[in-house]
């Protein structure tokens, strides 16, 4: 009999005991659920960019909410955009998260994105960084030491001397001081060394891994050499416009014209009459007319164009004529004088003019 009692006692104890093993196991999963917020260990080195370590806030001066939402928002949408290949906007995402919060799993993803750019320098500031912040216990810490190691071995050392304190560019992006020492991936870069107050150089440099490269560059002082100026003041005048005199003269030589033209029009209808006079029978005489005639008439005619355009110009110098000049100029000036004098010869017609 004694041995179905105990069978029953075990058979209670067995059920005793999953109860609380059942007990247990519901308390660790509620753990783990809640533990599911904090930041994970980062993956290893050799692994792609993970998504699973979001930033969390535990730091003395936490931001608010919003920017807590923003940097977890930042930090996926780069991990996505790290997943399907676009590096470049990756960084955009993950450096505007850094800003708001700086996490380890964010430089690490960020440092992941600068291999994959060939951009070992910032990828080993990104690894050191990530060290400096992360946990001392960190389980992938030997494995990131390791990655920094291989970076470093592409790295080529340029030691940089100048004779004033510059910011060493190569690309788009500062690399460094100088006079320094700046590490670039191995290759070919256009180092570039600017200074407030002074003209850029630019030096192309070649540079392969563990290589030590050393470079001196001379910035010159960007000055604005004016010369020939004076310390004084400069008195401006308005300059009128054409003196009434050309006016007065356009004028002048307008109405003689005119008067030219009205002559040998004169001349062509006296000579013309003068032919009609004559006997039909007198064709010299007649001939002679005629031609008289047509050399008046063509005469007329071309002082009729001259008077035509002198009159043009004439009303233009109206325009550009300074009628209200200085009075002063005017009384010590000395007046000027034009004249013109037209001769009309039996055969021949003269136009004097005297300025």
């Amino acid at each position: 009999m004694g041995l179905p009692g105990f069978g029953r006692v075990t058979i209670r104890g067995i059920a005793l005991v999953s109860w609380v093993c059942l007990l247990t196991s519901s308390l660790s999963i509620a753990s783990a659920q809640e533990a599911s917020d904090e930041p994970a260990e980062a993956a290893p080195a050799s692994a792609p960019p993970t998504d699973d370590d979001i930033p969390s806030v535990d730091d003395d001066d936490p931001p608010d909410a919003l920017q807590l939402e923003e940097a977890r928002e930042r930090f996926l949408t780069g991990v996505a955009l790290a997943r399907a290949g676009n590096c470049e906007g990756a960084l955009a995402e993950l450096r505007a998260s850094l800003e708001i919060v700086e996490r380890p799993n964010t430089l690490y993803n960020a440092a992941r994105c600068y291999e994959e750019l060939f951009r070992y320098d910032l990828a080993v500031q990104s690894y050191e960084r990530y060290l400096a912040i992360a946990p001392p216990d960190e389980a992938d810490r030997a494995a990131v030491e390791a990655t920094m190691r291989s970076l470093r071995n592409l790295l080529g050392t340029i030691v940089v001397r100048s004779n004033v304190a510059a910011q060493v560019w190569v690309g788009d992006r500062v690399v460094g001081e100088a006079p320094g020492e700046v590490l670039v991936p191995g290759g070919r870069h256009a180092l570039e060394l600017r200074a407030d107050g002074f003209l850029p150089v630019r030096r192309e440099v070649e540079v392969a891994g563990r290589q030590r490269v050393e470079v001196t560059l001379e910035l010159e002082r960007a000055e604005v050499n004016v010369t020939n100026v004076d310390n004084r003041t400069v008195q401006v005048t308005e300059e009128g416009g054409a003196p009434p005199a050309v006016f007065y003269t356009g004028v002048g030589l307008t109405v003689a014209a005119g008067i030219v033209a009205a002559a040998f029009g004169g001349k062509a209808l006296a000579e013309r009459g003068r032919t009609e006079d004559l006997s039909p029978f007198d064709r010299e005489g007649i001939a002679r007319g005629n031609e008289r005639t047509r050399d008046a008439a063509l005469l007329s005619d071309v002082f009729l164009g001259v008077t035509g355009a002198l009159a043009i110009t004439t009303v233009v110098l109206f325009f550009l004529t300074d009628f209200d000049g200085d009075d002063d100029e005017a009384r010590t000036a000395p007046p000027e004088r034009t004249e013109a004098r037209l001769r009309v010869g039996p055969t021949r017609l003269e136009l004097e003019v005297t300025f």
